[in-house]
C-alpha cells in the first residue's frame, strides 16, 4: 500500500493538473484606491540611515467603559485607530463600515484594510476610507496587495463557498468549496491563504471531491493520491504541490518527490504547510509540543524545531523561530533555543497580529486584564505604552531609509 502511494505522488506536479479558465460574474464599485505604494529610496550618494517605524492598531473606547466586561457591546461608541510610532495617523468610527473586531483589522504594508460584513453586503476599507463594496456578506480567508491590484478571498456568511475577488470584481465564484489557510493559521501569515508563487498569486481549494489550484487567474485541478476529504492543507511551491492528509491516527504529507509520515499522535488538525529558505517546512502539534521541519529532509526523530506545549503561534525571523503561547492569560514568547524572552501574565492574546518578527527582533502587543493598566507594545524587555482606554489589535514594524 505504501509502495503505490509513493508511485501515486508522481502525479502531483503541476503540469499533470487539468486547466480552468476564471470567470467575471460582478463588478463593484470602487470608491478610493489611494496609498498602498512603497516609494524610491533617494537618489544620493550619501548612505542612508535605516529607520524603524511601529504600525499598531487600536480600538478606543470612552474612558469610563470597563471594555474587559464589555457589558455593552454594540452599543457603545469605538474608535478604530491607527498608530505610528505613538503618533495618531487616523481614526474612524466603528459600527457603520468598520469593526471592533481585531480579526478584522490587516496591518499591511504600514496601511489598515478593514473588512465590515453587514445586512447590506460588505465594505472594504483602506486607512479609515471606503476602498469598495459589494452585496454579497462575506468573511475574508485572504487579502494580498499585489502590484496595483488588491486580491481578496471571501467566505460566504449565507451560505458555503467563497468568492475570489480582484479590486472588489470577482473572478471566481465557488458554490461550494473550503479554503486551505487563513488569517489565524501562523503559518501563512498576514496575507492569509492568499500568497505569491514565481510572481503569481496563487491560493488552494477543495470541494468534496476534488482539490484545486488557482495560480495567476488559471484553475488547476489537482489529481490527488487520496480522496478530497481526507486532505486538510495543501501549498503550491514553485512547479510542485505538498499537501497533508490523515489517516484516522496517521498523518502523511504529499509531494512529487516523496512521502512522508509524521509520528503516532499527531494532530492532523493542526499541520500546515508554508515555505522557508527555498524549501517546503510542515508545522503540527505532536504529543506535548509542536514540531516544525524541512519535510523534504527531516526524518521522524529529527525535527528541525520543537516548542515544548501545543497550540503555539510560530514566528519567523532571519536566523530562528519563535512561539507565542497564551494559556490561562499568561503568554509566553520563546525562541527555538527554548530561552523565554517575555512572559507575562493576566494579559489578553488576539492572535498571529499580535506579535511581528522583523529580522531576528520581537515585538508583541500586551493588553493586560487589570484594569488600571493600560496596553503597550513589548521589544527586548521594554513596554511602549498607549494612553488610551482600549485594546491593541495588530503592530507591524517596517525598516526603511528615510528622505535625505
Amino acid at each position: 500500500m505504501k509502495g503505490l502511494l509513493i508511485s501515486l505522488c508522481g502525479l502531483l506536479l503541476l503540469q499533470s493538473c487539468e486547466k480552468y479558465t476564471l470567470t467575471r460574474v460582478y463588478r463593484a464599485q470602487v470608491m478610493y484606491n489611494e496609498g498602498g505604494g512603497r516609494g524610491n529610496a533617494p537618489d544620493s550618494t550619501e548612505t542612508p540611515k535605516w529607520d524603524t517605524s511601529v504600525f499598531v492598531t487600536a480600538v478606543s473606547v470612552p474612558k469610563d467603559y470597563d471594555w474587559r466586561r464589555d457589558t455593552l457591546y454594540g452599543a457603545v461608541p469605538c474608535e478604530l485607530q491607527l498608530m505610528k510610532d505613538g503618533t495618531l495617523m487616523f481614526s474612524m468610527p466603528t459600527g457603520e463600515i468598520a469593526s471592533s473586531s481585531p480579526d478584522t483589522h490587516h496591518l499591511l504594508g504600514g496601511h489598515l484594510y478593514t473588512e465590515y460584513a453587514s445586512v447590506d453586503g460588505t465594505v472594504i476599507c483602506l486607512d479609515g476610507k471606503e476602498l469598495f463594496r459589494y452585496p454579497q456578506r462575506e468573511m475574508l480567508k485572504g487579502l494580498l496587495v499585489h502590484g496595483e491590484d488588491i486580491y481578496s478571498l471571501g467566505q460566504s456568511v449565507d451560505g458555503d463557498g467563497f468568492y475570489y475577488r480582484r479590486n472588489g470584481e470577482v473572478l471566481l465564484r465557488q458554490e461550494v468549496g473550503e479554503v486551505f489557510g487563513s488569517f489565524s493559521n501562523p503559518a501563512y501569515g498576514r496575507n492569509g491563504a492568499l500568497y505569491e508563487n514565481e510572481g503569481k498569486v496563487c491560493f488552494c481549494f477543495k470541494t468534496p471531491s476534488a482539490c484545486y489550484i488557482v495560480s495567476d487567474g488559471t484553475m488547476y485541478n489537482v489529481r490527488t493520491s487520496v480522496s478530497a476529504y481526507r486532505i486538510k492543507d495543501m501549498r503550491l511551491y514553485g512547479q510542485s504541490t505538498y499537501y497533508v492528509a490523515d489517516y484516522s491516527t496517521t498523518v502523511m504529507i504529499f509531494s512529487s518527490s516523496r512521502t512522508r509520515t509524521l509520528p503516532s499522535g499527531t494532530s492532523w488538525q493542526s499541520v500546515s504547510l508554508f515555505p522557508r529558505n527555498g524549501t517546503i517546512w510542515f508545522m503540527a502539534d505532536s504529543p506535548a509540543m509542536t514540531i516544525c521541519s524541512e519535510v523534504a529532509t527531516a526524518e521522524n526523530d529529527n525535527y528541525g524545531v520543537r516548542f515544548s506545549g501545543n497550540d503555539n503561534y510560530l514566528f519567523e525571523g532571519s536566523s530562528r523561530f519563535y512561539s507565542a503561547a497564551c494559556d490561562g492569560g499568561t503568554l509566553n514568547i520563546r525562541d527555538d533555543t527554548g530561552e523565554i524572552l517575555y512572559i507575562r501574565d493576566s494579559t489578553y492574546f488576539f492572535g498571529g497580529n499580535s506579535i511581528f518578527c522583523e529580522g531576528d527582533e520581537v515585538y508583541a502587543l500586551v493588553n493586560p486584564r487589570e484594569r488600571e493598566r493600560p496596553p503597550g507594545v513589548w521589544h527586548r524587555g521594554k513596554e511602549m505604552e498607549y494612553s488610551i482606554n482600549g485594546y491593541l489589535t495588530a503592530v507591524e514594524v517596517l525598516v526603511s531609509p528615510p528622505s535625505l
